[in-house]
């Protein structure tokens, strides 16, 4: 494959922290000052950056940050990435990027969001919660999915850290209530999406048609709208009619500054 989805297993790393948005912006805007990963990596290890932190939480953050998005064999992402954190830590640009990637590299995540968030969407049943989570994690063992053994105190803090890096993506908001959100997105994030799809082999309607479109809570006309728009921009060739799609890439692939 092409080294960008993770789905093949259960990984359940996700224990340590939430979203990181504003650590992983940091480490990808030192990149496009001109740091290797490398650097930035010995940076973060002598306490350079974030040397309040403990040298553990430190170590710790470069591993969220490599398991995420570094291990991503495919440059064009990691340049599209290092582009995006130039629009700031709270940009839509960058953080609709940053969540777009974590799902496809955690198939817990991607399987929660798509299934119990995407069905409670449907159900206009709005609360989310960490039970929500909980009661998933107990029908993924229930169905002997091959999950990684994990403590109950390792456990306690995947379900919480799932509900919690939803929320700093924004597909989660709300403080004492919960409630589940469209998150943001910007175009340029769902050509990231039509272009890894194409890449697994779709075409046209398969694409349209695709789960993974889910993760924005977008149906088929949602995801039908944006596809024109990117056409209109040049990005993809996008006609349908009826039951007919037709959808083929640009040739446009490298970052560009903007979004239509």
């Amino acid at each position: 494959m092409i080294g960008i989805r993770e789905h093949d297993r259960y990984s359940l790393r996700n224990t340590i922290r939430a979203g990181c948005i504003h650590e992983c912006w940091l480490f990808f805007n030192e990149m496009a000052r001109g740091a290797g990963s490398e650097k930035v990596r010995r940076d973060l290890a002598d306490g350079v950056i974030f040397g309040k932190y403990a040298y553990s939480t430190r170590m710790a953050l470069w591993k969220i940050f490599r398991t995420r998005y570094l291990n991503i064999s495919d440059p064009w992402v990691h340049s599209e990435l290092v582009s995006a954190s130039e629009y700031g830590p709270e940009s839509p640009e960058l953080i609709s990027l940053l969540y777009l990637y974590f799902l496809l590299r955690d198939k817990l995540a991607f399987e929660f969001v798509t299934d119990v968030v995407w069905g409670k969407w449907l159900a206009h049943d709005l609360a989310i919660g960490s039970e929500d989570c909980s009661r998933f994690f107990a029908q993924l063992s229930q169905k002997n999915a091959p999950l990684p053994k994990v403590t109950a105190e390792s456990k306690g803090k995947l379900i919480r850290n799932t509900i919690s890096t939803l929320q700093d993506f924004g597909l989660v908001t709300g403080t004492k209530h919960r409630i589940i959100s469209r998150p943001p997105v910007v175009p340029r994030t769902a050509f990231h999406l039509v272009r890894l799809l194409n890449l697994e082999g779709l075409s046209g309607k398969e694409i349209v048609a695709a789960k993974d479109w889910r993760i924005f809570l977008w149906d088929q006309e949602d995801v039908s709208r944006m596809l024109a728009r990117l056409s209109q921009e040049k990005w993809v060739r996008y006609e349908r009619a009826g039951q007919i799609v037709i959808l083929e890439l640009g040739k446009e692939t490298q970052p560009i500054k903007g979004n239509p």
